[in-house]
């Protein structure tokens, strides 16, 4: 558990200062217009990447994943025969389940912080 926290906390501080070096380079004031090149021949803009993104790992990753943990836990609910142990273990894989999913909604919170940073823009 404390290799976890541990990885959380480098990958914190990978993060702030990757928003710290972008918000460096562009510390001259001016708002530009980042264009990505997408690889089947349109062209997109770091807002519109960065939601597509976040939507897919939110919808297409996070949000099934959780419902599966949840029915986990809940079948590890019904075959605990009363034990306090299988109950607990039961308890908690829904607990992390919905923790889970909460940080992955913050995680879209965090998109728009970046966006903002990077583009200028809230759009």
């Amino acid at each position: 558990m404390k290799k976890a926290f541990k990885g959380i906390g480098a990958a914190a501080v990978v993060f702030v200062s990757l928003l710290a070096a972008s918000r460096i380079a562009l510390a001259d004031g001016q708002t530009q217009n980042i264009k990505l090149t997408d690889p089947l021949g349109g062209t997109e803009t770091f807002t519109s990447v960065s939601t597509a993104v976040a939507a897919f790992l939110f919808w297409d990753i996070a949000s099934p994943l959780a419902v599966i943990m949840v029915l986990i836990g809940a079948f590890q609910f019904m075959t605990s025969a009363g034990d306090p142990e299988k109950v607990s273990r039961a308890r908690k894989t829904i607990m992390y389940a919905a923790i889970g999913l909460v940080v992955a909604l913050l995680a879209g919170g965090i998109v728009s912080i970046i966006r903002t940073f990077v583009s200028g823009s809230s759009a």
